[in-house]
């Protein structure tokens, strides 16, 4: 008995010398990358001739269809959960939550990294409860303790890092000890949102933009080709939106006909607004902002309902969508004058975006025509082998994808 009761004492430690109570180093590896706003026909209007390359050799999408508002937090995070924005919470760029009775901004750094703002499980957090290690080189939520939670490695977004520099570290980190290696990998880039926003989708320097991202993609594949893991290594390249044209006549300043003293609060950005009428003024507001052409409001429980849109508590009595093209301010002038916008109904194919992908995990030349970017979490945890969490996401969608 006193023999039994030592080797019960020493389970722990054998265990754990023999490998069966460490964190999982055989799980196949995701690198996921974002280019903020490339929009689904890029391919075919400016050339890119890397992700042509991965489509030969991998699989990839007409039209990745992103989650309704086409905005750049709510849907980064909507790829990293499989969650409508309805769902996580993330409902806008910027949006009042009367449950925490805090605005978040996405350039505040304090909201941003507030984990109560979050919810759902992003992947990291998924692979973190698993065993499997995880590392981000900027992604919406990794900033912020998600159940107490960050990936393994991560960064405080700073746009001024250089395009090359988070390329290089991608590589440092698929390059670390297989113990101390992380398996999923998030890197984004905030381009061609910017470029595009200023000169419009179809420019020159929109162009030049596109086509020094594809380079740059090469750039990551041949360093990830040269590690001594590369064939366990699964490469997806997409986009969280496209970018529609707007023009300077288009423009609706939102107060020409609705008085302020009917407003509670409100807040958004062009296309989406989020209204919070006076007590007793919804009827009212819905009709005054229905005067204006070019945009229409809709009480949140009439939004349509292929939105997937207005349940959550964080979105108030009315919702204020522009048209496609247009814009809705709250400037009696338009201001400083952007060329391209997005967070439009997802309808609008310009907001449409990239999805390509490569590697052990996926078939080969493979063309699906439409995906959609609930489905992505799926998609990563499927080929890592993690138990997803709940999600919105559809796997039948995405089993033709994979060898």
């Amino acid at each position: 008995m006193r023999l039994n009761r030592y080797l019960i004492a020493l389970l722990p430690a054998i265990l754990s010398f023999t490998g069966c109570n460490k964190e999982k180093t055989d799980t196949p590896y995701v690198v996921m990358v974002s280019l903020d706003a490339f929009r689904w026909d890029y391919d075919s209007i400016y050339g890119t001739p890397v992700l042509d390359d991965i489509a030969a050799k991998g699989v990839m999408a007409g039209r990745l269809i992103p989650s309704f508002p086409t905005k750049t937090f709510p849907n980064h995070y909507t790829i990293a959960t499989g969650l409508y924005p309805d769902h996580h919470g993330l409902v806008n760029n910027s949006f009042y939550a009367p449950d925490l009775d805090l605005v978040y901004r996405i350039g505040d750094r304090a909201m941003v990294s507030d984990g109560d703002f979050y919810g759902g499980e992003p992947i990291w957090v998924t692979a973190h409860k698993q065993g499997v290690k995880s590392a981000s080189f900027y992604w919406v939520g990794s900033e912020a303790p998600i159940e107490g939670i960050h990936p393994d490695y991560w960064k405080t977004y700073d746009d001024e890092v250089p395009f090359g520099d988070r390329v290089d570290t991608v590589l440092k980190w698929l390059s670390l000890p297989a113990e101390r290696r992380p398996h999923f990998i998030t890197l984004y880039f905030e381009e061609p949102d910017a470029t595009s926003h200023t000169y419009g989708p179809v420019s020159p320097e929109t162009g030049a933009v596109v086509r020094s991202l594809d380079s740059l993609v090469g750039t990551l594949r041949t360093g990830i080709a040269s590690l001594p893991h590369a064939k366990d290594i699964n490469l997806i390249v997409l986009s969280d939106h496209g970018m529609g044209a707007v023009d300077e006549s288009r423009y609706n300043y939102i107060m020409d006909t609705l008085p302020q003293a009917m407003v509670r609060r409100i807040y958004g950005g062009n296309p989406v607004w989020a209204v919070e009428p006076v007590e007793g003024m919804t009827d009212s507001v819905l009709y005054y902002l229905n005067l204006q052409h070019g945009m229409k409001a809709y009480r949140k429980e009439d939004l349509p309902p292929y939105l997937h849109y207005g349940t959550h508590p964080r979105i108030p009595a009315v919702v204020l969508i522009a048209d496609p093209g247009w814009t809705a301010g709250l400037r009696p002038e338009p201001g400083r004058y952007s060329k391209g916008d997005h967070g439009y109904d997802w309808k609008w194919r310009d907001m449409h975006a990239i999805f390509y992908a490569e590697g052990p995990a996926f078939r080969r030349g493979f063309a699906a025509d439409t995906l959609f970017n609930i489905d992505v979490y799926n998609i990563v945890t499927d080929i890592m082998g993690l138990n997803p969490a709940p999600n919105d996401g559809n796997r039948d969608r995405i089993s033709p994808l994979f060898r």
